[in-house]
């Protein structure tokens, strides 16, 4: 049986096996929940901190030189890189 959040209807007497019903409904989605959010971890797997990445340790001058924008955009495409794959 489906949970079905309108049962039991105010004021029903209780009944033993609806409950039951409804609760076991209720745990098979939870399960079912769990399942999917440990699948997609294990999809990720790693994705989320990549050891290859590191923070970017640039100083730039005011103005910035071309050399050091070029360092920058060089970073960045390898950080959009990193992240963007599948």
């Amino acid at each position: 049986m489906p949970f079905d959040p309108t049962q039991p209807q105010p004021g029903d007497a209780l009944d033993a096996d609806l409950i039951r019903a409804q609760l076991t409904a209720l745990n098979d989605k939870i399960d079912a929940l769990t399942a999917r959010v440990t699948a997609t971890e294990t999809g990720l797997g790693g994705t989320a901190r990549n050891p290859s990445l590191g923070t970017l340790n640039l100083s730039l001058d005011d103005p910035p030189t071309r050399p050091q924008v070029q360092a920058f955009l060089d970073d960045f495409n390898a950080l959009l890189n990193q992240i963007t794959r599948v």
